[in-house]
């Protein structure tokens, strides 16, 4: 008698254990003084930097290639304590940032949220005041 067919598993529907295949991904190493990176990056990393010298640690530059498709391509700007700023990239366009997120990745909470993808901002820079809110919401992030 034939075996009846199993239906795949979407990756949606993975567990812990069925997704065990995949190494979970450690953060790299952050680079303390960094001199080659994207231009948002470095806009964010020169202005945290100065702002946050006490809590500056580094930035850790995301790589290609992706280790699968739904992996994001991201630097993220780290200020100590899972507080920081995440640049999100175009792995097709490695220098158009799609999406910066600032919060704190260990603690959860409400991020801000700054998008890049549509057309009127594809790409663009932070603004002054984007600026102005990225830093006090940091400000008041640190303060916890």
């Amino acid at each position: 008698m034939a075996k009846k067919p199993v239906p795949p598993i979407e990756p949606d529907d993975w567990d812990d254990d069925e997704a065990g295949f995949l190494q979970p991904l450690e953060p790299p190493p952050p680079v303390r003084d960094p001199t080659d990176l994207r231009p948002h990056t470095r806009q964010l990393a020169d202005l945290l930097r100065a702002r946050f010298p006490d809590r500056w640690v580094g930035v850790e530059i995301g790589t290609l290639p992706l280790r699968c498709e739904d992996d994001l391509f991201s630097d993220f700007i780290d200020l100590g304590d899972g507080l920081g700023v995440r640049l999100d990239y175009d792995p097709e366009e490695p220098e158009r940032v799609l999406w910066i997120s600032a919060g704190n990745r260990d603690h959860g909470g409400e991020p801000l949220d700054f998008p890049r993808d549509s057309e009127d901002c594809r790409g663009r820079m932070l603004s002054t005041g984007e600026i102005a809110e990225l830093l006090d919401f940091l400000d008041r992030e640190a303060a916890y």
